[in-house]
């Protein structure tokens, strides 16, 4: 579970340290009101996605968004596609982490499939961020962090930051 988590964690704070920058209101919101912290990471994981996707094989027919499907199809869902449909989510593009059904993405899968450390990635993540900017309001992405070639996860190689001090 520790390994499984390593990577998506880490990329969740990563990303969300640049939305945090591309929205610097959000930010001077979240801190002024840390009753937001809760709302604030389900909808951090919903924009930053760190997964991208994950496939699955049809196990018996079915059909989905009218399309029909065949036992031993292979799909694949991509959690930002997901993520950001806009059937499920008012204006997907926009960051607003008082979204009333922000906790309703699929970044940590749904129903059986679920991830394990779910809740334990919730609860590091929160603590991440408020300790982060409670220690470091001013704190901001440089604009530098480059991807790394991974076509599994959306990981940042590293993440340079101003540390506003």
């Amino acid at each position: 579970i520790v390994f499984a988590g390593n990577d998506t964690t880490r990329n969740s704070l990563s990303g969300t340290m640049k939305l945090l920058t591309q929205h610097m209101d959000q930010r001077d919101k979240l801190i002024a009101n840390p009753d937001l912290y809760p709302n604030f990471v389900h909808e951090s994981i919903r924009m930053v996605s760190p997964v991208t996707y994950m496939r699955r094989t049809v196990t018996q027919e079915a059909e989905l968004g009218g399309q029909k499907l065949s036992e031993g199809d292979k799909i694949v869902m991509y959690y930002a596609a997901a993520n950001r449909d806009p059937a499920k989510f008012a204006d997907p593009n926009a960051f607003k982490f008082d979204r009333p059904n922000a906790n309703e993405h699929l970044a940590f899968g749904n129903g059986p499939h679920v991830c394990l450390g779910k809740r334990v990635a919730i609860m590091q993540l929160e603590t991440a961020y408020r300790n982060i900017l409670g220690r470091l309001p001013n704190i901001r992405w440089t604009g530098n962090g480059p991807l790394a070639p991974n076509n599994f996860v959306h990981a940042i190689s590293h993440l340079e930051v101003d540390l506003g001090v």
